[in-house]
């Protein structure tokens, strides 16, 4: 009976055993203890791919990629790839990283413990990657006016690269200013003009996106340095600079349609011919050719982009030189040709008027004493004579010059004196009127 009783405490005690055992060793079980997260990263970095467990105890971590291939066990790389690591900053730390990420290793790893069951972490990998301009694209290119001209810039990248085009005009390259290709009015999402260029792009789009620019009936307005800018907003973007060249006849154009000159002055005369490619480009005289001598020199200056300047100069002008000059241009696609006249030039003259100075003849009364009557006389200013008007106002006795006997001073003395005896006598004159009436 006792024994009896002893074999059950003993049973109730190893039951009570293995479940504290059972329990402890459910508690030691391993465990994720970082969420489930993706990883981006551009490529050429380096990428962490983390994986953190608790209670490993003596269980493995392996690692493996999206096509099931072993990359890890324990501690050990089993793949050959020398840019695979396994880093373990801390003890529960078994995180993989990978140096120099390429493109291809985008995908799905997985870390897993070898439990049973198997228990897994999946991580996602995205790789970005920067813009790159293919070898395929477009070179410098030249086209006669009227072509079609394409422009081509294929690139790639992930994600795709958004390409845009700008232009900066030949005569404007020595400085750093470009205009974009923009849109214009009018017209639908992936037609685009700019003044004289229209273009087309290889999709419809926003603005003057596209991989391909389509020039149309191009002309000599449309050339220039074209670039292609790429980007997607992982940097660096990249661009592409293309040269197009145009064909075309030359124009002449002339500073001036006529120029006058005086006779032995030096003159300059001046055209502009615009051309591609650049060929003949003269003056002529009175349809004759000039060349370099001592009455003719012949200057050419290269002006911005396809333009020069063709400067005659004539040191000495001669009446010989007058007459009409022409300015002369052609290549292998046509030719121009301006006119202009050179004539002598003739000052204005200027008409001086004459001025004549006439004498103001001054009235003064005088008194003859025999009949007590009034006479007028007329005295001229200048000369203080008595003034006939048959003689033009010269006393017959005297000459005209006699006049410079007098000075300013005498002449005012005189009329002072001859006022006063003028007044006197007409005083005595009343007083003999007066003296007759009362008789």
């Amino acid at each position: 009976m006792e024994f009896s009783i002893i074999l059950r405490l003993t049973a109730l005690n190893a039951l009570c055993f293995l479940g504290i055992l059972s329990k402890d060793i459910m508690a030691l079980e391993p465990s994720f203890d970082v969420p489930i997260v993706n990883i981006t990263v551009v490529a050429g970095k380096t990428a962490v791919l983390p994986c953190s467990i608790d209670s490993l105890g003596d269980f493995k971590v392996v690692w493996t990629d999206q096509f099931s291939t072993l990359l890890t066990l324990g501690e050990k790389r089993i793949i050959d790839d020398e840019r695979m690591v396994l880093d373990r900053p801390h003890t529960k730390d078994w995180n993989l990283l990978l140096h120099d990420v390429k493109y291809d290793d985008r995908g799905r790893y997985t870390c897993q413990i070898n439990t049973m069951p198997i228990k897994t972490k999946t991580i996602e990998l995205i790789v970005l990657v920067p813009p790159t301009i293919l070898d395929t694209s477009s070179n410098d290119l030249t086209a006669k006016e009227g072509d079609t001209v394409t422009l081509t810039c294929n690139v790639s990248g992930v994600p795709k690269p958004t390409v845009q085009w700008f232009r900066k005009p030949h005569a404007d390259s020595r400085d750093q200013h470009k205009e974009r290709v923009k849109t214009s009015e009018g017209h639908y999402g992936n037609r685009l003009s700019d003044d004289h260029c229209l273009y087309t792009v290889s999709h419809r789009g926003v603005g003057i996106n596209g991989e391909t620019l389509i020039i149309h009936n191009i002309t000599r307005y449309c050339d220039g340095i074209y670039e292609c800018v790429a980007f997607n907003d992982v940097p660096p973007a990249v661009n592409r600079v293309i040269s197009v060249m145009v064909e075309f006849p030359p124009e002449v154009w002339l500073v001036n349609q006529k120029l006058g000159q005086y006779v032995g002055k030096e003159t300059i005369l001046e055209c502009k011919v615009t051309a591609f490619p650049q060929a003949v480009s003269i003056w002529k005289f009175q349809n004759q050719d000039l060349f370099n001598s001592f009455k003719h020199r012949i200057d050419v200056y290269q002006d911005r982009g396809h333009m020069l300047t063709l400067s005659l100069r004539l040191p000495n002008v001669t009446r010989e030189d007058f007459g009409q000059y022409s300015c002369y241009a052609s290549n292998s696609f046509g030719m121009d040709e301006e006119t202009m006249i050179l004539y002598e030039y003739f000052p204005p003259t200027t008409l001086t008027p004459a001025v004549t100075a006439t004498a103001i003849p001054r009235h003064t009364t005088t008194i003859n004493k025999r009949n007590r009557l009034f006479k007028s006389t007329i005295y001229n200013e200048n000369e203080l004579i008595p003034y006939n008007r048959t003689l033009n106002g010269h006393n017959p006795g005297a000459p005209y010059s006699g006049r410079q006997g007098y000075n300013t001073g005498q002449t005012t003395s005189y009329h002072v004196g001859l006022l006063i005896f003028s007044s006197i006598l007409s005083s005595i004159y009343l007083f003999d009127i007066s003296c007759f009436m009362m008789l």
